[in-house]
């Protein structure tokens, strides 16, 4: 295969990824707690990269590759809703909830009270106290979250929220869109002032505006690298005619 063509070829593919990549994130812009995925691109060198063209590979090929995506951790606006079961973090750390595979952990605190009286998430997943256990409440009567995440009711404390920092975030991968499991040689800490704000919900981290101008930059990119593949394609046309032309 042409050098050329492979090459674009890899960075029409690289670029596909982003625009999934950037497509995920816009979805997700009105998502509280939601955390924006990045991409890093890189040159990747060797035969691997050529593995299917069956021609072998030039000396010193490159080819672009979308080298791996992060997560963008700074947190979002912290935005007040009046409703006394949303809660926000302003520091570090994340919610931990019970999943239906084990502990799942999230900045979304859009949470909710059950008919039971259980603090839980959106999707039925039950908000963690510090000793492990689930939140119960009257659901009769009203309540209070201190800047600690101590639950008062009723003129004492029945819970206090964990509020945990992993010891590494590269360890994180998605559960959903707000939420995100870690490997099991993480260990996490508790939070001691996490700085809960009853009331409020923070807002995903994705910028509307500079995401849709990406999206736009990629794209373009993406169409360059066509024409450069069809005009490459068109050049090896010619010399095969040309060839002919000579031979005959």
């Amino acid at each position: 295969m042409d050098s050329i063509i492979a090459a674009a070829a890899s960075g029409m593919r690289s670029r596909m990824e982003t625009l999934d990549i950037l497509a995920n994130n816009i979805a997700n812009a009105g998502t509280t707690g939601y955390k924006a995925d990045q991409e890093s691109y890189g040159l990747y060198f060797g035969d691997r990269a050529w593995e299917g063209y069956n021609e072998g590979r030039p000396d010193a090929a490159e080819m672009p590759v979308l080298q791996h995506s992060w997560t963008n951790w700074s947190q979002g606006t912290l935005v007040p809703t009046g409703n006394a079961e949303d809660m926000a973090l302003s520091s570090p750390g994340f919610f931990a909830v019970t999943g239906p595979n084990g502990a799942l952990y999230t900045r979304d605190g859009h949470f909710k009270v059950s008919k039971t009286g259980v603090l839980q998430t959106q999707d039925g997943y039950s908000v963690q106290s510090t000793d492990g256990k689930e939140i119960k409440l009257d659901v009769n009567s009203s309540f209070t979250v201190t800047q600690a995440g101590d639950v008062q009711q009723n003129g004492g404390t029945v819970g206090k929220i964990a509020v945990m920092n992993p010891s590494d975030l590269k360890n994180a991968s998605r559960a959903g869109a707000g939420y995100f499991k870690f490997s099991t040689d993480t260990k996490f800490t508790p939070v001691t002032d996490p700085g809960l704000q009853q009331g409020k919900v923070e807002t995903s981290n994705v910028v509307p505006a500079s995401s849709a101008v990406k999206l736009v930059t990629v794209m373009r990119s993406f169409e360059m690298l066509q024409k450069a593949v069809m005009m490459a394609y068109e050049e090896n046309r010619k010399v095969v005619e040309e060839v002919a032309k000579v031979g005959s």
